[in-house]
């Protein structure tokens, strides 16, 4: 049985959207890149991870993805994080399907055993396991026994959207507060945060 990460990504150019008013162009290009690339290689490393899948529709993502062991999917256009995390299982589903982890591109805390340990607690034939951001409104991760599961409805409400979907499918629920993965980089606040831990990146500064 073939476990999943699924990794949705926005083009480099628009992704944080929120921090667009903070930072220069090449500034918000230089952000996402370093994100997205510390989250691939954290997911590749995660030793009960099989497949590594990312949806954009960034060329240069794509690229990157094929040249280092990871599956590239174009995202298709019209789209939205929850319709291109519903293309991604689709195509998980149709061609090689499994429990299937969906993480964002923006916790900078997250870690590899985070992972693993989070994929562990995965162990009926019916589950879904769900991390929520800090408020616990949101969803930063999920992971589910199939990509039939359950829809994906990231954004507004999403933890309470996710097992409220799971409730009514009687899927077993875990509710995982990893500190680590809770904590996600949307506002400047969040940046500078980033930026004093992080003592060596310059995305402020330059």
């Amino acid at each position: 049985m073939t476990v999943w990460a699924v990794l949705p990504v926005k083009p480099l150019t628009a992704g944080k959207s929120r921090l667009h008013r903070y930072l220069r162009s090449d500034q918000i290009i230089d952000l996402n890149r370093s994100l997205f690339e510390s989250t691939f290689e954290r997911i590749l490393a995660c030793h009960v991870i099989d497949r590594l899948m990312v949806i954009t529709k960034d060329q240069e993502l794509l690229d990157y993805t094929r040249a280092n062991g990871g599956v590239a999917l174009q995202e298709n256009t019209p789209s939205s994080l929850n319709k291109a995390v519903s293309q991604a299982f689709a195509v998980i589903q149709d061609n090689d399907p499994g429990p299937v982890l969906v993480v964002p591109a923006d916790l900078p805390d997250m870690r590899s055993e985070d992972l693993a340990e989070l994929i562990d607690q995965g162990t009926s034939d019916r589950f879904l396991l769900i991390v929520p951001d800090c408020h616990q409104t949101g969803t930063n991760a999920l992971f589910a026994s199939s990509p039939t599961l359950i829809e994906p409805r990231f954004g507004r409400r999403s933890f309470q959207k996710h097992t409220g979907q799971a409730l009514k499918k009687s899927a077993e629920i875990t509710i995982w507060l990893k500190k680590s993965m809770q904590y996600d980089l949307d506002t400047f606040q969040d940046l500078q945060l980033y930026n004093k831990i992080n003592v060596q990146s310059s995305i402020l500064t330059n």
